[in-house]
């Protein structure tokens, strides 16, 4: 798969037309747009490349082999247990936590390894919350790209290596906003590119969507937490990719996504129909219950996520600390037993989700008759991660 732009792609030149920004043409500045191959199924479709290299060919990506990931990751697993719990027909979870680093974010980390390689940059830098941050550290070393990332003081200890090859993670006092400030600062003083890229990290989504599209195709909704929402926003690329490929995909689903209770902007702003959300209210608290689940800059996101909800019916629910405290045992015990890692004390996004989910069974949200997607979105025991 290719982007390319209308003016520019069939022109000689140097390089190609995409870059490290919106998703514009390098050359003339005009949006660019996906060129699909003709694939008539999903044997045709995949690759032997383990994991997100699994779907080069609907990725823009010029090199499989430098989307290797681990393959188990996009493989749904079957809870009959969960699914009676929630008095559906099924429940399915995407097991993202086997990823190499840990968490989902590894898709969006090796697609962006890839096209930092492709683009021909040696030192990048960026922020982030916590596991982005990690994992853009393991997939740019893993190629030969320098990646210095910014974290807040409150979430570093999510990326317990700190340094790995010459990419470093590096703590900073307060916030996101300030984290921010320290890539940018970073940026200009040592040259290194960095990293804002908000459709590409909807891109970096898309094999959770292509991995339910294939493997999922009959589901009825698909579940997970979100921040500011860049997660469904790439599986619904990548289901609606399968499907203008000609591939089969999903029928009629929905969305289900929840937000911690102190960090439920995105779903707050359109609950209430607004249009912006002020920049000064993104302040996590200080004992924040998921500090990892703080938003970067949910106004890049609000428009899209407010279609997103208008064309699938999706709905944002918040979820209190206490549900999801009453809930955990038991996601706790079917993740061991399905040997699927996850730690409650680490990261509680996987459990925020299964508190949602029972929350939803509770208030008729669900039927019997629904099939359950569930990403799960935590992250392993740090002494499993590399």
């Amino acid at each position: 798969m290719k982007l390319v732009c209308k003016n520019c792609s069939d022109l000689p030149g140097a390089g190609g037309v995409d870059g490290p920004n919106e998703w514009l043409c390098t050359r003339c500045g005009e949006a660019l747009a996906v060129s699909l191959p003709d694939v008539g199924s999903w044997a045709e479709a995949v690759t032997d490349v383990p994991g997100v290299g699994r779907y080069a060919a609907l990725l823009p990506a010029a090199e499989p082999d430098d989307l290797r990931s681990n393959e188990k990751a996009l493989v749904p697993v079957e809870s009959p247990r969960l699914a009676e719990a929630l008095g559906v027909a099924s429940v399915r979870l995407m097991p993202q936590t086997l990823n190499d680093t840990g968490t989902f974010k590894d898709n969006e980390g090796v697609l962006l390894a890839a096209k930092c390689l492709e683009w021909g940059l040696s030192s990048v830098c960026m922020h982030s919350s916590g596991n982005t941050a990690r994992s853009y550290q393991y997939y740019m070393e893993r190629l030969g790209i320098v990646c210095t990332a910014f974290v807040p003081e409150p979430s570093a200890y999510k990326c317990p290596t700190t340094t790995m090859g010459k990419s470093q993670v590096i703590a900073v006092p307060g916030n996101m906003v300030n984290a921010a400030d320290a890539a940018i600062a970073y940026s200009k003083e040592h040259d290194a590119f960095r990293l804002t890229p908000s459709q590409w990290k909807i891109e970096g989504k898309v094999p959770v969507g292509l991995a339910i599209a294939e493997r999922c195709a009959d589901a009825t909704i698909v579940a997970v937490t979100i921040a500011s929402g860049y997660g469904p926003l790439g599986f619904e690329r990548g289901i609606r990719r399968a499907r203008s490929a000609g591939l089969p995909s999903l029928g009629d689903y929905t969305y289900t996504l929840f937000q911690a209770a102190d960090a439920g902007l995105l779903g707050a702003a359109l609950r209430e129909g607004r249009d912006e959300i002020d920049l000064g209210t993104m302040v996590p608290p200080e004992q924040a219950f998921e500090p990892t689940l703080q938003s970067t800059n949910p106004n890049r996101t609000l428009p899209l996520v407010r279609q997103l909800v208008a064309e699938t019916g999706a709905r944002i629910d918040s979820v209190e600390p206490s549900r999801v405290e009453a809930e955990a045992s038991l996601l706790i015990d079917e993740c061991a037993e399905l040997d699927i890692p996850l730690e409650y004390e680490k990261e509680k996004s996987a459990f925020i989700c299964w508190g949602g989910l029972r929350q939803a069974a509770e208030a008729g949200h669900l039927s019997p008759s629904d099939r359950v997607v569930m990403v799960v979105s935590g992250s392993r025991p740090q002494i499993q991660l590399p």
